[in-house]
């Protein structure tokens, strides 16, 4: 049973070795700007926010991440963005330092937001896994991962708000991915390139029902992301006294089923979020479930005041 577990330990590490270059957050509907650069200053806030997520809780080597992130607008059109983001799996740490830009503007009724992202990407494998027995330390891939691997990526995502009521967003993640390394990899589609086989979609509304002071936002998320299984998230969120309560659900149904619940509120500038996340395939009972946290403060940016004319100088002259 022992070699069992580390044998499935070691499984893990090499998943990990493979893995997502794409953060996977629940609270993505809460707080879009973790996927889709487009929405970097989108409504005109200035937005500082720390996210952590501890994933399989329980089990051996279970992922952990965590992220720092700045958003805000800058003039009427543009905006800008930062991010430190760090994960823990298994032997793996990766680390991703992102910048992200964006253009918006109006037509008619309809608020727009492109934007993208630059990314460094370092991802780097314990030196301890060559002591492993079970290793192979002429692995070449492994030697490779010890060193550490370094990619520069780019994203590009799209937002749209129509009449305050109905959204939709568009993201290509890695759409530009580019080797700063010479290690050598398994996965043939892992090599430099661009391309736009992987992409988030999402779309919803916002049902308002002022007499109740009560908002309910239905959306469907479907989400083909590198090295991560196709995904499709059915959600349901509730928004209570002026969003100063806000409550979720989230359905997954073709990972073998599983359930996100969201729990949040809003108080002045402050914004505090929790999910939990379980699963109803057999892996569930070697975990205990997925925990996030999000910490956010925002404010919304005050445009310049106009001078007022000094009339009685133009009536002395």
């Amino acid at each position: 049973m022992k070699k069992i577990l580390s044998t499935l330990i070691f499984g893990l590490f090499v998943i990990a070795a493979m893995a997502q270059e794409q953060a996977v957050y629940s609270q993505y509907q809460v707080f879009p700007n973790l996927i889709n650069p487009g929405v970097t200053g989108f409504d005109n806030n200035y937005l500082f926010l720390a996210n952590a997520r501890s994933s399989w809780t329980g089990f051996p080597g279970s992922p952990s991440t965590y992220t720092v992130m700045y958003n805000g607008p800058i003039g009427d059109k543009l905006g800008l963005g930062g991010s430190v983001f760090a994960e823990k799996i298994g032997e793996q740490t990766v680390t991703r330092i992102q910048g992200s830009y964006a253009f918006r503007f109006q037509v008619q009724r309809a608020k727009i937001g492109l934007g993208l992202t630059t990314e460094f990407l370092r991802r780097r494998v314990s030196g301890d896994v060559l002591n492993n027995p079970i290793v192979d330390p002429n692995d070449g891939v492994l030697e490779g991962s010890v060193d550490g691997q370094r990619l520069f990526t780019s994203s590009f995502g799209a937002h749209l708000l129509f009449d305050d009521r109905v959204f939709a967003s568009l993201v290509l993640p890695t759409a530009i991915r580019a080797r700063l390394d010479e290690i050598p990899l398994d996965d043939p589609g892992s090599e430099s390139g661009a391309g736009v086989q992987y992409y988030i979609f999402q779309l919803g509304a916002i049902v308002d029902v002022p007499s109740q002071n009560f908002k309910l936002v239905p959306s469907i998320a479907i989400r083909n992301v590198r090295d991560v299984p196709f995904q499709v998230d059915l959600n349901l969120q509730g928004r209570f006294l002026e969003d100063k309560l806000i409550a979720g659900l989230t359905y997954r149904p073709n990972t073998g089923g599983s359930l996100a619940f969201l729990l949040g509120t809003r108080y002045n500038n402050f914004n505090l979020f929790y999910s939990y996340d379980v699963s109803f395939g057999p892996f569930q009972q070697y975990n205990s479930g997925s925990h996030e946290f999000t910490v956010a403060y925002g404010f919304e940016r005050k445009k310049p005041r106009v001078p007022v004319e000094n009339t009685d100088i133009y009536q002395q002259n």
